[in-house]
């Protein structure tokens, strides 16, 4: 007897919203980088520079400590990020809606939860730094393909 299967060939964008702006920029050189940067990546940006750097530090003052945008590009070896900078990378940098559930926090060490600024004035979690200074949304979303009818 023949058994049926189904398989779910979908992709669920990580964009979900329309004129979100991209821009490339570099990411900054980590000599003690041990873990691949993944696509999707939240990001920080340095003041001083304009690089960007994963966003995995709460205690950053020279703006690594603030959620900026998402690494958009592929996946890059630790090796390459120990070597030097990467140039011409694709970074979302604002006005968007995005899957929350395709967003990654660099190494698992913060969360849109994780509070930016702690005892200032601007504390505020993750998430809203995305939005107050990116226009970045992260949105809960559900895979309609995961039921059946």
């Amino acid at each position: 007897m023949a058994v049926q299967t189904r398989s779910d060939n979908t992709t669920e964008p990580l964009i979900l919203s329309d004129d979100s702006l991209v821009r490339n920029g570099v990411i900054t050189q980590e000599p003690a980088r041990t873990t691949d940067l993944l696509q999707n990546t939240v990001m920080a940006k340095i003041a001083a520079t304009g690089f960007w750097v994963p966003f995995n530090a709460l205690i950053g003052a020279d703006g690594s400590g603030v959620p900026r945008g998402i690494y958009l590009g592929d996946d890059i070896a630790a090796a390459d990020l120990v070597a030097g900078d990467i140039d011409d990378c694709a970074i979302l940098i604002g006005n968007a809606t995005v899957n929350g559930d395709l967003v990654v926090w660099d190494d698992d060490t913060l969360r849109a939860t994780s509070i930016v600024a702690l005892a200032t004035v601007e504390a505020r979690t993750a998430a809203d730094a995305l939005i107050e200074s990116a226009g970045i949304f992260l949105e809960d979303t559900v895979a309609i393909s995961e039921y059946e009818n």
